[in-house]
């Protein structure tokens, strides 16, 4: 789905869009949203055993997430998150790459909806904060959010990687 319309009116945006029954609504909703609302939507499912420790089906995307690709011709591809297009509704994934006519390597844009959250970047204090209200909601112990962090958080040198590439594609 292409979402293009050529006067985008960031003033003229309701929440109330959302919770309408109407598809039209609903497109409007997405394509005059502000760029704090898109960071929001632009969220995917997360894998089994993440999901059994949090109690949560999806969290919001970040930077430095590894991350599968479900569908689509890029699908069983798996890298991590290096840039995020708010105003586009796209990611991009170090591993989802194309050639172009003239030999150069670019990197395909893949909607948010299609992708499985493997492992966290949990080196973001508010994230992780998140995570834990969202355990206590659950009434979840806190003591697995230290498995969750041995086990599904992406490492330091990974990540230095991650946001060196972020930098250059810019």
């Amino acid at each position: 789905m292409v979402l293009r319309y050529s006067s985008i009116d960031y003033s003229n945006w309701s929440k109330s869009w959302k919770s309408s029954i109407k598809p039209k609504k609903q497109r409007k909703y997405l394509i005059n949203a502000p760029l704090h609302i898109r960071g929001k939507i632009i969220s995917s499912m997360l894998s089994k055993d993440i999901k059994n420790i949090i109690g949560v089906n999806s969290l919001s995307l970040r930077v430095g997430d590894y991350v599968k690709i479900l569908r689509g011709k890029y699908r069983k591809v798996e890298g991590f998150v290096f840039y995020i297009d708010r105003k586009r509704y796209k990611v991009y994934i170090d591993n989802a790459k194309f050639s172009t006519k003239k030999g150069q390597e670019r990197y395909r844009p893949i909607h948010y909806s299609k992708l499985l959250i493997l492992r966290l970047n949990l080196k973001d204090k508010e994230r992780l904060e998140a995570i834990k209200r969202k355990m206590r909601s659950k009434n979840i112990p806190e003591d697995k959010i230290n498995s969750l962090i041995d086990n599904y958080s992406v490492k330091d040198e990974e990540l230095s990687k991650v946001l060196e590439l972020n930098k250059k594609f810019k």
